[in-house]
């Protein structure tokens, strides 16, 4: 099971720190005009609608971040994407369809903490399935196309057993 790698998550924490600070440099700047007074209840209403936002935002980036999940089992890969709050998409790829298996770890921090992508090329017309910002893609491709080459040489014609007794 797979979820993206926490830096993408830590850095979008970060980021909502940082504006969670705005309501409060704005406020320190505005204490030095004496018109501002008469103003401060507004302030304090805008404000709360402000943070509001903020931590709705921030409920779901860490949300998404959760539920954004890619299983691997002996027989299949599954991909559940939260596209938000009350819709998701989840896919389903049989290990015996994997053509190709691809990885792409771009930039120094990518590196240094070993994250990156993962694409997977299906036989047919399904797209490609996509694992985002996962750790250690390459590790990952390794055991994928280890869990491929064991699932190929159980099932010789990608049929499973369950199946073939239904024929």
């Amino acid at each position: 099971m797979l979820n993206r790698h926490w830096f993408v998550l830590a850095v979008k924490l970060v980021g909502y720190l940082l504006i969670a600070l705005i309501p409060i440099v704005v406020y320190s700047g505005l204490l030095n005009f004496a018109g501002f007074v008469g103003f401060q209840g507004l302030y304090l209403v805008l404000t709360a609608g402000f943070y509001l936002i903020w931590w709705y935002s921030l409920f779901y980036t860490i949300t998404m971040y959760l539920l954004d999940t890619w299983i691997i089992t002996n027989h299949r890969v599954i991909d559940s994407e939260q596209h938000g709050f009350f819709n998701r998409t989840v896919a389903e790829l049989s290990l015996a369809k994997i053509q190709d298996v691809s990885t792409k770890v771009d930039g120094l921090l990518a590196t240094w903490l070993k994250f990156g992508d993962l694409d997977i090329q299906t036989a047919g017309t399904s797209p490609k399935f996509s694992f985002k910002q996962i750790p250690n893609p390459l590790l990952v491709k390794d055991q994928l196309m280890r869990a491929h080459n064991e699932y190929i040489a159980e099932h010789p014609e990608g049929i499973e057993i369950h199946e073939q007794q239904g024929l």
